[in-house]
């Protein structure tokens, strides 16, 4: 049985541990554990966190591939892997957290005495510890989708350091007890969502900013990249109300609060406008969605509209971590959505 409550200290992966390859490597561990790969005294450490989630493994197979290159990084590079116990469940990377536990990304700030709040409670003694210039967080979106990068702060460092992953920043209000909301002036935190776990790209995106994240000398000025960031602001959290039920099919269950098509995941971060149907609403209507902006509770009609049992958003909105896992959509949210600039100013 894994200890869950804290970190291990523990070496990184010999170079016949790469070579037996990473679920075998992983199934070696004690539990949650911390790496070092020492470098320069005198600069700042930088620290990657991963596997928060045990079915998001783009940023530890990001690592993989990079520690495969025996590198030599200027600064010294600390490596989290956190949820390895659900990781390894039922073959690898299947549960986000096991049934009966505690989602991991949501007890930092928390003064507990569970399991995961007594985790978050180490992992930032850890960070705290090492100092860092910034920390990096990668994850998997829930759904089918492209990369885009989550913090809390507008700052100059979390640009900074989401354009060296990708090209769209979310800057949220939305509180949950995830660690990028402990960020600071002095080390800035930052979410990575690497897109779909079964997306190809998501991988390569893991890896090449991880490259440019531990091998590029300053990290923390915005550069003139490959890309112009797309900075997107004031998300709406749209979840279930307690109570209610989610179905996934190409026609309305009657037995369910909302029906969703199987392929809404397409529609993750494109611009989607009023009249595009999203799915069908049971006999609670909007009443069986619950809508929140970080600041307060919204109503629902604020972004959605009721046409017979058709579910349409009230004005333009960007979508985005859309699923189809119906588990995830029951306990943690539906999707989160952006309104368009002309609609959140009115």
């Amino acid at each position: 049985m894994m200890r869950m409550d804290r970190l291990h200290p523990h070496p990184l992966p010999s170079p016949r541990q790469l070579e037996q390859g990473m679920l075998h490597w992983l199934h070696s561990l004690p539990g949650p554990v911390w790496l070092t790969l020492p470098g320069s005294t005198d600069k700042p450490a930088r620290v990657v966190v991963t596997l928060l989630h045990g079915n998001e493994p783009s940023g530890l197979k990001g690592l993989w591939r990079w520690w495969h290159e025996s590198p030599r990084p200027a600064q010294t590079c600390h490596f989290a892997i956190i949820n390895v116990e659900a990781a390894l469940a039922e073959g690898g990377f299947v549960h986000r957290y096991l049934p009966g536990q505690w989602d991991l990304n949501r007890g930092f700030g928390e003064h507990g005495d569970l399991a995961h709040q007594r985790l978050a409670r180490d992992l930032l003694q850890h960070i705290q510890a090492a100092r860092p210039e910034a920390v990096v967080d990668l994850h998997n979106t829930s759904g089918s989708g492209p990369s885009f990068a989550v913090a809390t702060e507008n700052w100059a460092q979390h640009r900074a350091l989401a354009g060296l992953f990708t090209e769209r920043l979310l800057i949220t209000e939305v509180r949950l007890g995830a660690l990028m909301e402990m960020t600071t002036r002095h080390s800035p935190i930052i979410t990575i969502e690497c897109g779909g776990a079964v997306d190809p790209q998501s991988d390569e995106v893991a890896y090449q900013g991880l490259r440019r994240f531990l091998e590029t000398e300053s990290v923390l000025e915005e550069q003139q990249g490959d890309w112009q960031l797309d900075l997107l602001t004031r998300p709406i959290r749209v979840r279930l109300n307690h109570g209610s039920t989610i179905h996934y099919g190409e026609t309305p269950c009657e037995e369910a609060d909302i029906t969703l098509p199987p392929d809404i995941e397409r529609l993750n971060f494109g611009w989607v406008q009023p009249e595009e149907p999203l799915g069908w609403l049971g006999s609670k209507g909007l009443d069986a969605l619950n809508l929140s902006d970080g600041e307060q509770q919204l109503a629902a009609s604020e972004l959605f509209v009721q046409q017979d049992n058709r579910l349409h958003l009230a004005c333009g909105s960007k979508l985005f971590m859309i699923t189809t896992n119906a588990r995830i959509a029951a306990s943690d949210c539906l999707f989160y959505a952006v309104r368009s600039p002309s609609a959140s100013d009115g």
